[in-house]
């Protein structure tokens, strides 16, 4: 049985007219790290402030250990927080920014110098323990108010978007260390992000929200392969989608008609009826694009090209993204898709080019079915 060390019970936050949270349910496990990700104004800040103590909740309750938080302050909440702007104290040297909240708790001296160096170990900076922190780079600022946060032994420790005022690949050496650092604490984690790959590489379980609520939580894998929604699926990733009417369902086979074709989808648990409308989503790296020209000349390439039919295009651009290149075409219906391709083993030559005619398909089972929205 899982060990839930934070709940929220129907949550929700109104500032006069704007419902900023939703009446949000969700139970936190000892030790995880959970991250609440969704666009500027999701509501995604609001929730940690509410966990912090830094707001009260409308309606709704708050739970730490089986214990609810209604009316406990911030500095008697078990729970630190590592803010955006880092918030250290610029008149203070490193190993006084980390001692500061234990000396506000009057803890002893020796205790001080015990918990400071281990922290300041943790992170990798107890070579800079007298320096100012101004006279530090950003990581280093970082580090420092992990550290500061972590001293206290918080039960959860919230980050709020901590990494986003770092370089690219600042940003990434970061990522990386926060996961370790948090396997090594036990501490569980919340985090709060806007960027999907920061989630989706530091978290065991991911919350999408959106206008207060949350639209998915799930493990990293299951928001991306199979996404609850055409929310979740838009905002996490590229994907293609493509509209289609359902015409028969035999068993746990769906007939569709999509780009005036009639396809047979697996869709175990799918309770459509014939006329309704559904969305088929495939994400670039599930396109198998060739060439019509390949098709024609290799049967054997013909053969194995898929069991899903094939539609017919044109390729109206590539774009060049690194290890891959994406190939921008057009169905002769004028439906617009995007396939990721990787380049050629032996050199990284452009396989496709604009104006060439194509054939597009998928490995069956790899699409996502999902009912109709705008």
């Amino acid at each position: 049985m899982a060990d839930t060390v934070l709940e929220l019970r129907a949550v929700s936050k109104r500032y006069g007219d704007t419902l900023a949270v939703d009446g949000i349910s969700l139970a936190v496990e000892r030790g995880e790290f959970l991250t609440l990700l969704g666009p500027s104004g999701c509501g995604k800040t609001t929730v940690l402030r509410l966990l912090a103590g830094f707001e009260t909740p409308s309606a709704g309750e708050i739970l730490l250990e089986g214990r609810s938080m209604t009316g406990v302050p911030p500095e008697r909440r078990a729970i630190n927080t590592v803010f955006q702007s880092y918030a250290l104290f610029p008149h203070m040297n490193v190993f006084d920014n980390v001692a500061f909240g234990l000396r506000m708790r009057g803890v002893g001296a020796r205790e001080i110098r015990r918990r400071v160096e281990e922290a300041l170990h943790l992170v990798h900076m107890e070579e800079f323990a007298t320096r100012m922190v101004d006279r530090l780079s950003g990581g280093q600022q970082q580090r420092v108010a992990i550290a500061r946060a972590v001293v206290n032994k918080p039960v959860v420790l919230l980050l709020d978007e901590p990494l986003s005022a770092l370089d690219y690949r600042l940003r990434r050496r970061m990522q990386l260390e926060l996961k370790h650092l948090q396997r090594s604490l036990g501490i569980t984690f919340i985090l709060v992000t806007h960027d999907q790959e920061e989630a989706f590489s530091m978290s065991d379980r991911v919350a999408v929200m959106n206008q207060g609520r949350v639209e998915q939580l799930d493990t990293p894998t299951a928001v991306y392969e199979n996404p609850a929604n055409l929310f979740v699926a838009r905002f996490v990733g590229e994907i293609n989608v493509l509209p289609a009417e359902v015409v028969a369902c035999l068993g746990e086979v769906t007939q569709v008609r999509v780009e005036g074709r009639v396809i047979a989808l697996r869709t175990p648990n799918a309770a459509w009826s014939a006329g309704d409308q559904v969305h088929v989503l495939l994400r670039p790296e599930d396109l198998r694009v060739e060439t019509v020209r390949d098709l024609d000349e290799d049967p054997e390439l013909r053969e194995s090209f898929g069991r899903v039919p094939a539609f017919l295009g044109v390729v109206e651009e590539t774009v060049y993204k690194g290890a891959t290149y994406d190939v921008v075409l057009r169905l002769d219906s004028g439906t617009v898709l995007t396939a990721t391709e990787f380049f050629n083993e032996d050199d990284e030559t452009v396989y496709f080019r604009a104006g060439d005619r194509v054939a597009v398909t998928w490995v069956q089972g790899w699409e996502t079915v999902l009912p109709h929205a705008s």
